[in-house]
């Protein structure tokens, strides 16, 4: 830690950085089995994590600021009880700005060899279509691909271990969405003689972007 620190001085994302492959390493120690890795499950799981963590880090950026945790965003009550959390300022860190998951992601794709990339408004117009449904939090996958289970199971799993050392690496809240953006990367390059970085961008997103729209402690 005292490393990262001194480093931090030089680099201010040195945390998201040493921060992405300690996630990127955990979650895949955590998937494999005795096949190994299974990559869609791999990029579903990084990809809900990434999206979450733009709740995050508006959350605990607002209690920084002495404001309730809900206050970045526009809350929307289902008919079976849960919340899900919409606005502009989390679809920024979604996809807005240069260290938004779907540029850091998008990046390693298009560097990968991403033959096309996928139409982010149409995932981000089926998840408030769905919402409330059980086709919410569903990635639409191609043709013959699949995960081992859905974007919230691996989210509720793998959150609660992961999020201490995050904190821990990166104290900046503010860098929490490129942390697990970068970590998306490596599972971009390291999956892409199996699976296409187009493809695997998709992946991501359609685990992503639902998965910033969650209440964790109702689902």
């Amino acid at each position: 830690m005292d490393a990262v620190r001194a480093r931090s001085k030089e680099d201010p994302f040195v945390g998201a950085k040493v921060g992405a492959k300690e996630v990127f390493q955990r979650v895949l120690v955590g998937l494999k089995d005795a096949k190994g890795v299974h990559i869609e499950s791999l990029l579903v799981a990084l990809g809900a994590l990434a999206g979450y963590a733009c709740q995050a880090s508006l959350r605990a950026q607002a209690l920084i600021k002495g404001l309730p945790p809900d206050s970045p965003f526009h809350v929307v009550g289902t008919e079976d009880g849960k919340r899900y959390y919409f606005g502009d300022p989390l679809n920024n860190l979604l996809a807005g700005d240069q260290h938004s998951v779907w540029s850091v992601v998008g990046g390693a794709a298009q560097h990968a060899g991403a033959s096309e990339f996928p139409d982010l408004n149409e995932i981000f117009q089926h998840t408030s279509t769905v919402l409330g449904s059980d086709q919410f939090g569903v990635p639409r996958m191609p043709d013959g691909k699949n995960a081992g289970d859905l974007p919230a199971s691996y989210l509720k799993a793998l959150w609660p271990h992961l999020f201490p050392t995050v904190k821990l690496l990166c104290p900046d809240p503010a860098h929490w969405p490129l942390l697990f953006g970068l970590a998306v990367q490596e599972a971009v390059y390291a999956g892409k003689e199996a699976i296409d970085p187009g493809v695997a961008f998709r992946i991501v997103m359609e685990s992503a972007v639902p998965m910033s729209k969650i209440d964790l402690s109702s689902h």
